[in-house]
């Protein structure tokens, strides 16, 4: 690991948030804070709330377009309700 960048920052580590319907997960260290999914759903994503990734604050259907908006891909999602692909 390297001691200079943060663990959280570090390559590979995600953070996970997730209902019993859906699941998103965030890369910070590919994010490029293009804003796209507060922009889209704030009510899900909130840079100044902590947790900033809410997703049961909107149905499954919201987190997922708006998580496949993501343009630098650091957000993803897996759905675990009876929509799973």
């Amino acid at each position: 690991m390297d001691e200079a960048v943060p663990a959280r920052m570090q390559e590979g580590v995600a953070r996970i948030y997730r209902t019993d319907r859906i699941e998103v997960t965030w890369a910070p260290r590919r994010c490029t804070h293009a804003a796209e999914c507060f922009r889209t759903a704030p009510e899900v994503f909130d840079p100044d709330a902590r947790p900033w990734v809410r997703p049961e604050a909107a149905d499954p259907e919201v987190v997922e377009a708006t998580v496949l908006r993501c343009p630098s891909g650091a957000l993803g999602f897996r759905r675990l309700d009876d929509r799973a692909r």
